[in-house]
């Protein structure tokens, strides 16, 4: 009968495997916490992304209605003032039609590019969400296996203490 450093290895290392199991329990509970905030964060995402159409569409009929009031602006001076609706009268309009349907793409386009950024920003999160629900179920099959390895490590020290 040998009792010597193998079967306190071998001892150590069983009662390191029973309390390794409440270890990987409580950070498999931490991961599935993040795991619910990652869901929340990319809820959270599809919502702004929602508000960046909304707040688009707002804008563009914004700009659309004091593009109608310039222009029509614009038509009851040059009519108010006897001109026709000529030559330079119509140069006016014109450049003020062309700058209001610029402000109205490059506002539109903000709005699209806000809203992409948002639901790639969603996507990321659960990604992220899912990677953590991964490494929750890794850390909860480590805690089911932590009582095997106990046992292996168990039964190696009481052959030890026999060779």
């Amino acid at each position: 009968m040998a009792f010597g450093a193998g079967t306190f290895n071998s001892l150590g290392a069983a009662v390191s495997d029973l309390f390794s199991a409440d270890s990987h329990r409580t950070k498999a509970g931490g991961l599935q916490i993040e795991a619910g905030n990652y869901d929340r964060a990319a809820g959270f995402s599809d919502e702004n992304a929602r508000f960046a159409e909304l707040s688009t569409a707002i804008k563009t009929s914004q700009l659309d209605r004091e593009l109608y009031k310039t222009l029509g602006g614009q038509q009851a001076d040059i009519a108010g003032a006897g001109f026709a609706a000529s030559g330079s009268a119509l140069d006016i309009m014109r450049d003020s039609a062309s700058q209001g349907a610029l402000m109205r793409g490059v506002a539109t386009e903000q709005g699209l590019i806000t809203e992409e950024g948002y639901k790639v920003e969603a996507e990321n999160y659960r990604s992220m969400g899912e990677a953590a629900r991964m490494a929750a179920d890794a850390e909860n099959r480590a805690a089911d296996r932590a009582p095997l390895l106990a046992a292996i490590h168990g039964v190696a020290a009481v052959a030890s203490f026999f060779t």
